[in-house]
């Protein structure tokens, strides 16, 4: 089994290893695998039953996005992974997906929040054009939602760009230059706990911002926050203070998933104590329906009327308006 051109010296050792997987660990991947699902559940259900994406940071989603690309690419590029797959060839099926739980559990939490920037994507649309056409008034206002429909389809783009770049790399790397697949992994590691760790700012500052959650799940934050926890926790008892780098992006995603919780109760509280009045629309002059797409971005009217959070107030890749002629 291990001749003298193996690309993995150490896989009978680390098959031996896996072929006697713990049960309990097992089953607490899998509950963990089960909670995470469970606390996307009401985040997805309160864009679609709000039908609207107003509260979500763009910057968030984007960052969130990318920072999923990336642990995708580390997991998969890592040489550890490689020896997990070519072990599954001579051990039992239990041992395998055992052995197979980590990588899964950080594919499944990506394939989560994927889900929530398609949500994003398509609400930002719908309420856009349900706004042209005059089928519902948008939560936000015409303008702001027109940009923010804009910014999504900028999002969705990079997002898939750099998805393509990182599966390009990591494969050429992997299929060419193996000796560097640590390195490479590495790189991507760093660019997974950056990302995470800045990620949850952009939506902590839009919340504080709108002083509402919006389409922000209360219910999901709730369960997400401890998830963070723990798992950060757990990866502190087992690699200890050394392994700093490895939990302690989880622990400071807690932090700021604690704050918007404390944040949503404070502002849920505010609003059954003092019921905020029905907020007054002006009606849409007629010239509005006829609003394309690629105008959203250009109106000159004063942002100061806008309800949304002031990160959302420019397209994502714009510049501001120099104060003279802007089509």
């Amino acid at each position: 089994m291990n001749s003298m051109g193996s690309p993995f010296p150490n896989l009978p050792a680390r098959c031996a290893e896996l072929s006697k997987p713990s049960i309990v660990q097992f089953m607490i991947s899998c509950l963990l695998m089960i909670w995470l699902l469970a606390a996307n559940i009401p985040q997805w259900a309160r864009i679609i039953s709000r039908r609207s994406a107003e509260g979500l940071s763009t910057l968030y989603i984007l960052l969130g996005s990318l920072s999923g690309v990336c642990a995708v690419g580390n997991i998969l590029v890592l040489p550890s992974t490689d020896e997990d797959i070519e072990c599954c060839l001579q051990n039992s099926t239990f041992s395998c997906i055992s052995g197979l739980l980590g990588m899964l559990q950080v594919i499944s939490g990506i394939a989560c929040f994927w889900v929530v920037l398609f949500l994003y994507v398509y609400y930002s649309e719908d309420e856009a054009e349900a706004e042209i056409h005059g089928r519902r008034q948008s939560v936000a206002g015409p303008e702001t939602t027109f940009r923010k429909a804009r910014s999504a389809w900028i999002v969705l783009l990079v997002v898939c760009c750099f998805a393509f770049t990182i599966l390009i790399i990591s494969a050429v790397i992997v299929r060419r230059f193996p000796w560097v697949a640590q390195t490479w992994a590495d790189i991507l590691g760093i660019l997974v706990a950056l990302l995470a760790c800045v990620q949850w700012l952009p939506q902590v500052y839009t919340t504080w911002s709108l002083g509402h959650l919006g389409s922000l799940s209360l219910a999901s934050l709730s369960l997400s926050a401890p998830y963070s926890w723990i798992f950060g926790i757990s990866m502190m008892a087992r690699e200890g203070p050394a392994g700093w780098s490895a939990w302690i992006v989880y622990l400071l995603v807690g932090l700021m998933q604690a704050f918007l919780i404390s944040l949503g109760v404070a502002y849920h509280v505010k609003a059954w104590r003092e019921p905020p009045p029905a907020p007054e629309r002006p009606e849409r002059p007629s010239n509005r329906l006829n609003l394309q797409f690629s105008g959203w971005n250009t109106s000159r009217q004063s942002m100061a009327s806008s309800h949304i959070a002031p990160d959302e107030q420019r397209p994502l890749l714009g510049s501001r308006p120099s104060g003279s002629n802007h089509a």
